[in-house]
């Protein structure tokens, strides 16, 4: 399978490879189209502002340099992350970069892969819990059960009193179009268009000693949809040995503050997912908190563990069944999250959980009060004097086999809870049903029917086995009572459910604990931490607005979304306006259980949150420089950080406009974008070569004039591509002349600049050969004006670190993508935010 935006101009750029010495580099050419010009861009846009100074990475090391490695060649599948079968096809086409880390001396290997939107979509750890992410049930994988950014303008966002944003009336603002910008990519909900998913386009990568970076182009989630974004994410991955990954995101609205269309209403942003993710319910199906009064991370007592309650998403609110799960502000909790495998023992007692009738009114539960004073009667579970369950098979539920059995007496009415768990609050516990005569315990995966018919005696329910035959023996036989003049009673337990933990299985313990398995120690589990920070840069002391913790369930096990849901919002006052960036970091790392307090607690005070407008881009932005030839252009970047000249390598080039590697007031992103080989647009509007919407960028659209970025107008069957240039006046007539031309290379051939000599030849193969040896002593000569064949040497100076009728979609015949059938009428929602 190709990658989906194969159909990019394929370009040969100059690289940069660093060689000992004086920190010396040497141009030579480089298979990566772009790769100077997002070296340049990206490294700027992470250290260019003027807080970087105080917030530089800690993680910069040499041996975590020498333990990265990185690619952006497609690997293949990771049969390991056992990713839900009917997608693994998809997975290639929106593949970007992977990037591992080896732990020479631990388990602490990992490699992680991102997606076109520079999001993390697999975090995998061979030596520890395996595949970290969800299996990607979802009909639109890897689209929300990653790790990324996602921003929400609640004015537009669903708003019944805007008219033109609601398809048809209603009562309500359910039928009004919601306003989610993705880090990660659109749901394929538009029809024959969306067949082919639409991931954010990458905009520039970048890879080096121990990070990579990337920046993206936020999509609207909910398609189709009538918005515009204005937003690029760029998202740094930094490898800092012991199993810890730093991640910094940062969010920038390049919407133009002085274009009168850049409205509040139109741009601004202002709730935000930072970051949105989670972790696979089944491998980590734990979540815990440390004290937040004494930062305490209790797990070793059974009796005593500092575990969370994970009720359904959205079932959060403060005093409700959640506890301590409830969303939560940041300076209320102590910094961080951890997420445990299966092999954890948390004891718990539940209350009875089978249902009642009142005369023939069924009921889910009833107090015993109720049952002794108000004439409640509570279902008794047994198999008949002289009988087996005689069970039958009733269906296939999640590829488990359901049977229907005779459990309880005549008289129970319909009673549906379709419940898999003893509480939705406790999505690691299972329904266990004991022979009181042996001891012998069912593990029952769901109970869809208590009762059904007052005429009968039928309990239906669906048990751990795929073969239909195997299920009805095992119960039959499990609870016989032919050789017996008496009934059985069956009491129903709340348990422990059974895990994976590598290729076998944690054992099922019916609740509470009775005892703790000899040499249990806790200390020893798998565990997945992601660290936030306290808040302390919330509530008006860097930036304005709260910040929260959310997390929550969907499902577990096998055929589910097996997905808990873990989010860090800002919000409650957020406010990202035109030209201004929010910036972030934080912490992901694996480990045991035993080692997360004291690795998070060094890690908390090192994360951080700002915010700041275009005046702010003060620290060392370069030049970046456009030149033409012709129908042709190139951009180059200057050499060093806050470098102000460039040179091109032609005698024919032009300089015909001039711009920054950051955001500057009065700058605006470029985009070099393309459908096909033969339309070509550079300037900034994203949209350009997509269908006319009935505004201009960044205005929106309406329900009946839609936006589709992920379509070309000139041809249907083709996706444009993007790429970031720079950041350029808007206003300039100049910068504004060539909208039409072609981006080659070539234009600007040899172009890296020379900033100074240097005392000693490289040692690094180049792809070109010079006329003549290099010097052993520093050249006297001026910068060259024209190519040469020798190769040009420079340096790069260390940076001090710091703070329409709709048309049937085709995919490009060299670009087919096989859409899997069985995701065809798959139905799930999902809705970021309150």
């Amino acid at each position: 399978m190709l990658l989906l935006n194969d159909n990019a101009i394929a370009v040969i750029r100059l690289d940069a490879i660093a060689v000992g010495g004086g920190g010396s580099t040497i141009g030579v050419a480089s298979a990566i189209p772009f790769e100077a010009l997002d070296s340049a861009i990206l490294n700027d846009l992470m250290e260019a502002y003027g807080a970087y100074d105080n917030e530089q990475s800690t993680c910069n090391t040499a041996a975590s340099v020498a333990a990265t490695s990185f690619s952006f060649d497609w690997p293949g599948a990771n049969s390991e992350s056992n990713w839900f079968t009917s997608n693994v096809p998809l997975e290639q086409g929106m593949f970007q970069a992977i990037m591992s880390h080896n732990d020479a001396t631990g388990n602490r290997s990992w490699s992680i892969r991102i997606g076109t939107g520079g999001n993390i979509y697999s975090h995998f750890v061979p030596g520890l819990h395996g595949e970290t992410l969800p299996p990607q049930g979802l009909e639109s994988p890897w689209v929300d059960e990653v790790f990324q950014s996602v921003t929400v303008n609640y004015k537009l966002n669903m708003n019944s009193s805007l008219p033109q944003y609601c398809p048809r009336e209603s009562d309500n603002n359910t039928q009004c179009k919601k306003y989610f910008i993705h880090q990660a990519g659109a749901y394929q909900r538009d029809g024959t268009y969306t067949t082919v998913p639409f991931h954010s386009p990458s905009l520039a990568k970048h890879c080096s000693g121990n990070s990579c970076i990337f920046a993206s182009w936020g999509t609207s989630a909910q398609v189709p949809t009538p918005f515009t974004s204005p937003i690029i994410y760029i998202n740094k991955y930094t490898n800092c040995n012991n199993g810890i990954i730093e991640h910094t995101q940062m969010i920038h609205n390049f919407a133009d503050p002085n274009d009168p269309i850049s409205t509040p209403l139109n741009v601004d942003q202002n709730f935000f997912d930072v970051p949105w993710g989670g972790v696979r319910s089944s491998t980590l199906p734990f979540a815990l908190e440390p004290n937040p009064t004494t930062g305490t991370l209790n797990y070793a007592n059974v009796n005593e563990v500092d575990y969370l309650p994970l009720c359904l998403w959205g079932n959060d609110k403060p005093g409700g069944p959640s506890g301590r799960a409830a969303n939560t502000d940041l300076k209320n909790l102590a910094g961080y999250t951890t997420f445990v495998d299966g092999g954890l023992l948390v004891n718990q007692t539940f209350a009875p959980i089978l249902p009642c009738r009142k005369g023939s009114n069924m009921v889910l539960s009833c107090t015993d009060n109720q049952v002794l004073y108000e004439g409640y009667t509570r279902m008794e579970l047994k198999v008949d004097a002289k009988r087996t369950p005689n069970c039958t098979f009733h269906m296939m539920w999640k590829d488990l086999v359901s049977l229907q059995c005779n459990l309880h007496d005549l008289g129970y009415g319909a009673i549906s809870p379709y419940t898999e768990l003893v509480s939705e609050c406790y999505p690691w516990t299972d329904i266990g049903l004991v022979n009181s005569r042996t001891g012998e315990v069912l593990t029952v995966a769901s109970v869809h029917h208590w009762s059904y018919s007052t005429g009968n005696k039928k309990m239906y329910f669906a048990v751990y086995s795929k073969n239909e035959t195997e299920a009805i023996n095992m119960v039959n036989t499990m609870f016989d009572n032919r050789g017996y003049e008496s009934s059985l009673p069956i009491i129903v337990v709340p348990m422990i459910q059974s895990f994976p933990t590598g290729a076998t299985q944690t054992p099922p313990r019916r609740l509470p604990l009775a005892d703790v398995p000899v040499g249990y120690d806790a200390a020893t589990l798998n565990s997945f931490t992601i660290v936030y920070g306290k808040g302390q840069d919330y509530d008006g002391v860097a930036l304005d607005g709260s910040s929260r913790r959310r997390i929550g369930s969907s499902s577990v096990g096998v055929g589910t979304r097996d997905y808990t849901i873990f989010t860090v919002n800002w919000y409650n006052g957020a406010r990202l306006q035109p030209g201004d960036t929010y910036v972030n970091r934080g912490f992901y790392f694996s480990s045991d259980l035993g080692s997360v307090q004291s690795t998070a607690n060094d890690l908390v005070p090192k994360t951080f949150a700002d915010e700041f407008g275009l005046d702010q881009w003060s620290r060392s932005p370069r030049k970046v420089d456009v030149y033409i030839d012709g129908t042709n252009f190139a951009v180059v970047a200057a050499t060093a950080a806050g470098g102000h000249s460039t040179i091109c390598g032609s005698s024919s080039a032009s300089l015909i406009c001039s711009g920054s590697s950051t955001p500057q007031s009065g700058y605006v992103p470029f985009f070099y974008v393309t459908c096909g080989s033969s339309s070509t647009y550079f300037g900034p509007n994203p949209y350009h070569l997509t269908p006319s919407f009935g505004s201009r960028f960044p205005g929106h659209g309406n329900v009946t004039n839609l936006v589709r970025a992920y379509v070309c107008d000139v041809d249907i069957s083709i996706r444009p591509t993007w790429k970031l240039m720079g950041f350029f006046n808007a206003t300039n007539a100049d910068c504004a002349s060539i909208p039409t031309a072609t981006h080659e290379a070539s234009v600007c051939d040899n172009a890296e600049q020379t900033a100074s000599p240097t005392t000693s030849p490289t040692t690094s193969p180049t792809t070109r050969s010079p006329k003549t040896s290099p010097t052993s002593s520093p050249t006297t000569t001026s910068l060259t004006t024209s190519p040469t064949t020798s190769p040009t040497v420079y340096i790069y100076r260390k940076r001090l670190k710091s703070k329409t009728s709709k048309p049937v979609y085709h995919q490009p015949k060299s670009n087919k993508i096989i859409v899997p059938k069985s995701n065809k009428n798959r139905n799930y929602q999902f809705i970021h935010g309150d």
